[in-house]
């Protein structure tokens, strides 16, 4: 048998090297089918933009349990909790907070978006947090919460009055039963309230399920109030994550993760999803970790990116949880010795807690994956809602750990997204906030490329028109 030469070989081994590089760099180059593009994850760059201050510039601890939103030019922050006197293992007490803070936006001579903390004008009715949020065209919606004397059930609206440089605050209806820990989203121009506890610290998990419709509020009266719905197939929950997204053309409603203390699970793991045209639910599965085990969120800030991603920004060491919390209970049967054993035990664990996951999880709704999406720059945080400000998230600090918060503001910005939804303005563009248009002249190739929406669920505006278009190159 007559073999080639060694010379051959290598000319022919070397062929194959530049043709399968030819072929990397035309496949490169060719773009991709749609229905690859459509299904590829979202990138997100991250950057802070602030650390959470008062209008004279002192600087401040960050609170965990915030309401959060934006209305125009302005990001509003409310309420939340925090430790001022000492850490829990210290003896230190939980405290609520009645301030309300306003991130300005403007825009400097270089077109660049500048950032700087205004007086607000006005503080809470009292101290309060724990509560849910929900950004509406009007200003911050904020429901239910807590305050030191309970749970509550009102709920009220946070705007900005750019002519008064001011917040006004406006009543909204009553839930119907006291709420701490709930989770909230908005579809199209209803408003949901999902799960939470009626009593704090010691928490039970509800299974409500409660919407408001935004179209009903010129009408007021019983027109204008919550409605309960049915809820999910699956156990109670609070500090659950519920964001909006797409799936076939239809916009969904997605709940998952969460805590039942007490319950069996008590680490949730669990997704559902909720049809709001035939007002059914249906279990999807789990949260899938990037190694491909289910996996527990908890508290963790979410968002929605078009056309059908739901992003999910952190979340909580179930085991390093489970374990804190059985060394803190207070068993009868052991004798003083071990107490003070566990005790100690404990307060290591506090003071050494090594911070909550950067993991950013995303699950595609139009084909039932969880991807991988990268970690969170900074430090992570939980509790407080992520808020979309024109297209852009915004994370507004949060609990970083037993006691602990942290006052750092950061952006993420949807730089390479292969499929977006293109937003055609059915209102005069006069009428956007100006900061909102600057930045949107400047920007506009970016926000094309995907513009997400959500906060903690809002979606595209209604009267808004859909289309799937092809990626730009990044």
């Amino acid at each position: 048998m007559h073999f080639p030469s060694d010379r051959f070989c290598s000319l022919l081994a070397g062929f194959l090297v530049v043709a399968s590089l030819l072929r990397g760099v035309a496949q490169e180059e060719a773009p991709a089918a749609e229905g690859d593009t459509i299904h590829v994850p979202p990138k997100i760059e991250w950057e802070k933009i602030a650390d959470l201050a008062d209008a004279d510039g002192k600087k401040l601890g960050g609170y965990a349990g915030m309401f959060a939103g934006a209305h125009g030019d302005v990001l509003i922050l409310a309420g939340g909790t925090d430790f001022p006197g000492a850490m829990p293992w210290e003896g230190g007490t939980r405290a609520f907070s009645d301030a309300v803070h306003v991130l300005e936006r403007t825009v400097g001579d270089d077109r660049m978006p500048r950032y700087a903390w205004v007086e607000s004008g006005v503080k809470l009715s009292e101290a309060m947090g724990c509560g849910a949020s929900v950004s509406l065209k009007d200003g911050l919606l904020c429901v239910g919460g807590a305050t030191d004397a309970g749970v509550r059930d009102g709920c009220f609206l946070l705007s900005w009055n750019a002519g008064e440089r001011k917040v006004g605050q406006t009543e909204f209806p009553k839930l119907p039963q006291p709420l701490a820990w709930a989770s909230a989203a908005l579809v199209k121009n209803t408003v949901y309230v999902l799960g939470g506890t009626g009593e704090l610290p010691r928490s039970r998990a509800v299974n409500s399920f409660y919407a408001l419709d935004l179209s009903k509020r010129d009408a007021g009266g019983a027109a204008f109030a919550w409605k309960a719905l049915p809820p999910w197939d699956g156990p109670p929950r609070m500090l659950a994550v519920a964001a909006a997204s797409m799936e076939g053309g239809s916009e969904y409603l997605y709940l998952c993760g969460g805590r039942n203390p007490g319950g069996e699970p008590d680490f949730l793991t669990d997704l559902h999803r909720y049809n709001p045209v035939r007002k059914d639910w249906a279990l999807l599965g789990d949260i899938i970790d990037p190694r491909g085990h289910p996996c527990a969120i908890v508290g963790a800030p979410a968002f929605h990116v078009p056309p059908h991603h739901l992003v999910i920004v952190s979340g909580t060491d179930e085991t390093l949880t489970r374990v804190m919390e059985s060394q803190a209970r207070d068993l009868k049967e052991i004798d003083d010795a071990e107490k003070n054993r566990r005790r100690d035990y404990n307060r290591l664990l506090m003071e050494k807690f090594p911070g909550y996951t950067r993991t950013v999880l995303g699950y595609d709704a139009g084909i039932g994956e969880w991807n991988h999406l990268g970690h969170f720059p900074g430090t992570p945080c939980l509790t407080n809602p992520a808020v979309n400000w024109d297209g852009q998230i915004v994370i507004p600090g949060g609990e970083t750990g037993p006691g602990r918060r942290s006052p750092e503001i950061w952006m993420g910005t949807i730089r390479k997204k292969p499929a977006a939804v293109i937003e055609e303005e059915e209102e005069a563009s006069a009428e956007a906030p100006s900061g909102q248009r600057e930045l949107e002249n400047r920007a506009a190739g970016r926000r094309s490329e995907a513009a997400p929406s959500g906060g903690t669920g809002a979606t595209v505006p209604a009267g808004k028109k859909e289309a799937v278009v092809p990626p730009r190159k990044p």
